[in-house]
């Protein structure tokens, strides 16, 4: 192994590309282990790789400086086929084409999306088939908007959709302003079916659209949920974690109906933590099984916000598992639950606040549950929903093993009992120790995830999402949307080390340690 790393870092190189330069004929002449990098610019190409990279060696195609390298083309913009690639600090704009701006295949395992903006689509932003570890880190991905002006008709385009895939992470990435699905799980239910996707600390939202865009009139919201979730019948249970994220905006939409911030149904295993749902028609909807779906959602919901939604959580189809733990259900909900065709369901709703009159008929059990008032809440008007220090839910609490923080990451448990709602009374910091997982490994796991398990990764905060120079003068055009892209492949590269003077070196410190060895013995 280690004679394999030297190799390979010894034939690394690093890439440049210039404006006027062929970004595509650097790919087509990458190597693992190689690092393009393109100067500030707009880029009129629509990119492929060409080759694989290796796990200890991936190609890397980074921006010259964060934001300011677009690469655009009207439809699709960039295409991945190959292993162990990473994209960062890039702009990707599909100029509202007609195909998804970025293709993401089979075959594109461990690819890393960093920093990345993805804009400007008439189809998916981003479109995935059954890849895995696949990461999409500290980036925004929006303006995904698809108008059939034949039909006069909203169609779906989402911000992400993912086929069967596994192990998909999007970490610190915000989502706005798509006509699906800000992440679609497998609309095609494909086998063998999704697993392990982690969505952790990001946004997901829609709003009015401030000026008429592709179809879409200024002042429609234009898409439909958040999350929604499909998948294969008959399998095991497809495993979804969203973590310390926000999701709002899902309501008012364009010829639809019962729209909600999260839609989890079908066969799958729905684990929500610390997560902020507000400003929505529904915030949780929560479909059982059906004649076409006999397995439906299984979902826990675990100190988390909801508030300003006409529902808060709407759940359907005798939904088998439903479990409310450690909910703050703050001001202006018009319904707190709404069961639908739902007699048998029988959620688990435990140590939970309503800022309501009376506790809601499905959540009467006052050893567990409260009513809340402004006054229990440092500042409810102004949206923050810490625990005053007289409130009414302090310590009255009933300890879940599977819970150990608050919405904060902070100990569920100061004092004698965890209160009652999101956040728990008494800590002035963050004492919530989530670890650092670089999402690199693939866990393949069909077991439902751990409601406490902390598999968040830190990453930079920075926003790349500017908007760059203009189009640099001998700009390349647009490439054929298959065979071989961008001209010749001939990219020019620094000479890479040969292989004699490798084994040489590798000889020499060999040598070097056995007479050391002698030496001392």
């Amino acid at each position: 192994m280690l004679l394999q790393l030297l190799v390979l870092s010894a034939y690394a190189a690093e890439l440049t590309v210039g404006p006027g330069e062929s970004i595509q004929a650097t790919l087509n002449a990458a190597e693992p282990g190689d690092r393009v990098v393109i100067a500030p610019g707009t880029y009129e190409e629509d990119l492929s790789t060409e080759s694989e990279g290796a796990e200890d060696a991936r190609i890397t195609v980074v921006a010259g400086e964060p934001g300011a390298v677009v690469i655009t083309s009207p439809g699709e913009v960039l295409q991945v086929d190959h292993a162990h690639w990473t994209f960062e600090d890039i702009i990707f704009d599909g100029q509202f084409g007609t195909a998804d701006a970025l293709d993401i295949n089979d075959d594109a395992d461990h690819l890393i999306l960093s920093g990345v903006e993805v804009r400007n689509s008439g189809r998916d932003c981003i479109d995935m088939g059954a890849p895995s570890g696949v990461q999409i880190v500290r980036s925004i991905i929006h303006h995904c908007l698809h108008y059939d002006s034949g039909d006069e008709s909203r169609q779906d385009a989402h911000g992400i959709a993912a086929g069967a895939v596994r192990d998909l992470q999007i970490i610190d990435t915000d989502i706005h302003t798509f006509s699906g699905d800000g992440l679609q799980l497998d609309p095609n239910r494909e086998e063998p079916g999704w697993d392990d996707v982690h969505v952790k600390r990001s946004r997901i939202w829609l709003e009015p659209l401030a000026e008429d865009t592709n179809g879409f009139l200024a002042g429609q919201v234009p898409g439909e949920n958040a999350v929604d979730t499909k998948t294969m019948s008959g399998g095991e249970r497809a495993n979804l974690t969203i973590d310390d994220t926000e999701v709002w905006g899902f309501r008012n939409g364009v010829d639809f109906s019962n729209q909600a911030a999260l839609l989890l149904k079908e066969n799958i295993n729905a684990v929500i933590r610390r997560t902020h749902i507000h400003s929505s028609e529904i915030g949780l909807r929560v479909r059982g099984p059906s004649d076409a779906r006999p397995e439906g959602a299984h979902v826990r919901l675990i100190s988390s916000l909801i508030h300003d939604v006409d529902v808060a959580v709407r759940y359907e189809d005798d939904t088998a598992e439903l479990k409310l733990w450690h909910i703050t259900f703050g001001a202006n909900i018009t319904q707190i639950f709404r069961d639908v065709e739902s007699d048998s369901t029988e959620p688990s709703i435990i140590n939970s606040l309503f800022v309501a009159d009376a506790l809601p008929g499905a959540a009467d059990d006052t050893d567990t549950n409260a009513v809340a008032s402004t006054a229990d809440f440092v500042d409810m008007e102004g949206g923050d929903y810490h625990l005053s220090d007289d409130a009414v839910g302090i310590d009255q609490g009933t300890p879940i093993t599977e819970v150990s923080q608050d919405m904060d990451g902070n100990d569920r448990v100061v004092g004698v009992a965890p209160d009652l709602g999101a956040y728990e009374w008494g800590q002035t910091e963050d004492t919530g120790d989530f670890g650092e997982d670089t999402g690199m490994s693939d866990t393949g796991t069909s077991e439902a995830p751990d409601p406490e398990d902390e598999d968040t990764a830190d990453a930079d905060e920075s926003d790349t999402g500017t908007t760059s120079s203009g189009l640099p003068g001998g700009g390349i055009g647009a490439a054929d949307a298959v065979g071989e892209k961008g001209g010749c492949g001939c990219a020019t590269k620094p000479a890479r080390a040969p292989v004699a003077a490798l084994m040489l070196i590798l000889v020499s410190v060999g040598f070097r340690r056995r007479h050391s060895s002698a030496k001392s013995g």
